[in-house]
Formats: structure tokens, sequence, C-alpha cells
């Protein structure tokens, strides 16, 4: 590896651990998990007798109740509850690693599976980039803890689990791996990979079975590619079948199984939404995927762009189901496009690495002169903005943390803490920023469940917002009020 991208890789690492370090834990999930579930559905607030998870087996006994009530996401909840038992500070080195280490696995599927360490800087900071630009939700997905373990750190999962698979693809005629302990490896990674998220790893089963009976008759298939999707099929399982998805839905659908008109048309403006932020993904690989339907009948290497363009097709195809999917969901936040992006920002990128390769043109020299300038100064600005604002909301949450602390000490937790709403944001703001600025709210009821989980952990009676608007920036931040 070379100075270059010792470099890139360092400035990516700490780019998000800095915004990892100023985004604090969030109301609501990351201070519910906290505790060991107590196998009441989400929204219950907790009791008094909740305890903090502090040891392993408090942990396996969270996600034990928390699997049988509630989700069958043990992987991403037990990541979940760690990083919350270990604290923040853990939390953000390692989520800052796996942020940086999900880029090196999109630019190794990128370059046909080859897992080396000669990397194109300029490609390491184009992948950064887009999905910075591109990413609905970035925040929620990179730097809030219970969302950067369920969307993230299983992306990284799972794209670690596909590498072997692409490199196969490339190389049919070839045998990667004869070692039984590779196969042993790939049937264990595959049951992680596999228990992670209900849209996304259906679709790659799918296209893992179709590949596999392509391949059928091979001599060169190898042991591990059907241990590895036997592992992931045994994890989806798990995930899909676990009795707290039942009572979950129950939780918040009761007895319908049906979505209503509302939830419908939320869900499609969610899908609508996160095909804006990808559009010009989706327009740069399927014009450059119907340019090279003309340009594979003429190129020397007519065969090899042929196949390429196959999985380029796979790739987007993945991207597309694995949101539309969520359509049909009781619930569709945008952070869930994350999955179908991370597989666009790929198809887009085996397009452009094809370019140098068969020395086709997609872009041209101008143009691309024209995106760089642009992209810089899109990422300058919405770094600033988000920075900025995201510090802002870092003091106002830290005031407080140090008010609930000092309430806890003093003997007055009898009380209610009133806190100050967030700084609200204007439209310009939300704009600058890439819609990359959080929100945090608390209710003006201390008896919903948000608000009692943060209670709980830090040890006072009750919290709560005003119901009024506040606009007065420089109203202090919290004051008590009598219960």
């Amino acid at each position: 590896m070379n100075k270059r991208s010792i470099g890139t890789l360092a400035c990516i690492f700490l780019f998000l651990y800095f915004f990892n370090y100023l985004h604090p834990l969030s109301f609501g999930d990351d201070y519910l998990y906290s505790f060991i579930w107590q196998g009441k559905p989400m929204y219950t607030p907790i009791s008094e007798e909740a305890i903090r998870v502090s040891s392993w087996r408090d942990l396996f006994a969270s996600q034990w109740s928390h699997y049988f009530t509630w989700s069958g996401r043990t992987v991403a909840h037990v990541l979940i509850q760690f990083f919350l038992w270990m604290g923040k500070d853990v939390f953000n080195l390692f989520n800052a690693l796996a942020g940086t280490v999900l880029v090196v696995e999109i630019y190794w599927c990128i370059h046909k599976g080859d897992i080396s360490f000669e990397f194109e800087p300029s490609v390491l900071c184009w992948i950064f980039f887009v999905l910075w630009a591109f990413t609905p939700g970035f925040t929620p997905v990179f730097f809030w803890l219970t969302g950067a373990c369920n969307y993230l750190w299983t992306n990284v999962f799972l794209l670690g689990f596909l590498l072997p698979y692409i490199r196969k693809y490339y190389a049919a005629d070839k045998l990667i791996n004869k070692n039984g302990i590779f196969g042993l490896g790939m049937f264990l990674f595959g049951i992680l990979a596999g228990w992670t998220n209900e849209n996304s790893v259906c679709w790659i089963i799918l296209v893992l079975l179709i590949f596999l009976f392509l391949n059928r008759k091979s001599s060169c298939t190898e042991t591990w590619m059907y241990s590895g999707l036997l592992g992931l099929m045994i994890g989806y399982s798990l995930l899909m079948f676990a009795p707290g998805n039942v009572a979950r839905l129950h939780a918040e659908q009761g007895t319908s199984i049906w979505l209503n008109t509302k939830m419908l048309k939320d869900n499609f403006n969610t899908f609508f939404m996160i095909a804006f932020f990808q559009i010009f993904l989706w327009f740069f690989t399927l014009r450059a995927v119907f340019s090279l339907k003309y340009l594979s009948t003429q190129n020397v290497a007519a065969a090899k762009i042929k196949r390429e363009v196959k999985l380029v097709r796979i790739f987007y195809f993945l991207a597309f189901v694995m949101t539309a999917l969520m359509i049909l969901s009781p619930g569709f936040p945008a952070r869930s496009g994350f999955l179908g992006t991370v597989q666009l920002v790929i198809a887009a990128g085996i397009l452009l690495r094809m370019q140098k390769d068969y020395g086709v043109e997609l872009v041209q020299e101008n143009a691309k002169k024209f995106l760089f300038f642009v992209g810089m100064g899109y990422f300058v600005m919405t770094t600033g903005v988000t920075a900025y604002n995201v510090y802002l909301q870092k003091q106002h949450m830290q005031g407080i943390i140090i008010a609930a602390k000092q309430m806890n000490e003093t003997g007055t937790k009898n009380q209610i803490l009133e806190v100050q709403r967030f700084k609200k944001l204007q439209r310009w703001e939300e704009l600058a920023s890439g819609f990359h600025i959080p929100e945090f709210e608390l209710s003006d009821d201390e008896s919903k469940w948000i608000n009692v989980a943060f209670s709980r952990y830090y040890g006072i009676t009750g919290i709560r917002m005003p119901k009024e608007k506040v606009d007065n920036e420089n109203e202090s931040s919290v004051t008590g009020s009598n219960k």
C-alpha cells in the first residue's frame, strides 16, 4: 500500500471519527437499549426496575428476551448493546473503522472481488463522496449508534460475504479455495451475514441460487459456494422466523397484516425521495449500460464487456428491489435506502473501471473536470454546514446531560427536568447540509417511552420539552419544574 492510499484511508477514518465524536447518544433507541430488554413492546415505557447492561450475561439475557418478544435482528442488536455497554468513545473508534472498511469493500467489489491493498486514492475518494452525497439518511447510518449497527455494520458483513462470490464470477474457470476450513468459515460467515437485514438478504439469496444453478455443471464449482449459501439461508431464517417479529407486528399494527392507505402513501413518498437522492447514479448507470450495448459488438474485448455488464445489471437490480420491497413494510425510514445505494455505487463503480480497462468513453474528460469541481464545492459546503450545526447540537445535549446529572446528585431528582427544544433548522440549512443534520426531540409528555428511557438512564423522575416553540436561541438550555 503506497503512502497516498494510506493517507486517503486515514482521512476517511478521521472524517468519520470526527462526526462520530460530535454525534451524541440519541434520545430513544440509544438510551432504551442501554438496559436489559424487559420483554415489553418498545413503545411501552421501561419500568423503574430496569437494569443497565453491564456484563456478557446481561447482554445474552437481554437479546434472548428481545429475540422472542420484539425483533430477530440479533446480530445488529448485540452490537448495539455491546457498544452502549462499552461506551460511546469505544463506539466512535470502531464505527469510524467500520465506515472505512465499507469503503474498502466497495472498492474490492468494483475491482472484481480482488482483495488487494494497492488502492487508487481517487477511486477511494469517489466512493466516499458518492456515499456522502447520495445516501438518504447518511447521518443515522454512519453516526447514530443504533442506526449504524443496523445498517452500516450489517452492510460490512454482507459485502464481506459477497466478495468471494464476486471473485468467482470473474474467475469461473479457476478454483479459488479448496481448503475445507474456508468452506466452514463461509458457512459461519453466511449465518452472520444472513442474520442482518430483512429486505436485502432475500434478494442476495435469490441471485446466488441462480448463479449456482447456472454453474451447476462446471468442474470448477467449489464447496464453499454451497456452504456459504446454506449459512446465509440459515441466518436469514433465524432473522425472519423470530417469534419477536410477530409480537412486534401485533404491537404496531394490531391484528391486521395489511398496510393502510396512509402507510402506503408515506412509503411511496419515501421510495421516491430515495430515488431522487440516487438520480445521478441511476442516470449514469443506465446510460452507460445502454452505450455499452453497442460498444460491446465493436470492441475486441466484447465477451468480457458483456460479462461485466451482466454483473452491473445484477447490482442495479439488487439496488432497486432492496428499496422497492420496503414499500410493503409497516415502517420505511429513509435510512433503509442505504442498502440499495451501496449496490448502486458498486454498479456505477464497475462501469467507471471498465472505462479505463477497455478504453471505452462513458464520461467525457470535460465532464469529469466539471463534476470534480462541482463535487468539491458541494462536499466542502455540506461538510461545513453539517459540522457547525452538529456541534451546536452536541453543546445543547451536553447541557441537558449535565443538568440531569446535577438533578440526580443534588437530591432534586423528584422534579421534572424541562429542557428547551433544539434549534429549529432553516430550510436553507437543511439543503446546504445535504440533509445530513440529525434531529433530537423529546415529547412534551414525560411519560412517553422516549422520555422515560432518558430519565431511567440518568436516575431522574422525568424529562420533557415544552409544547411551544422556542425562538430565542440565547435562552438557557435547561430549567427545572416541579412535578
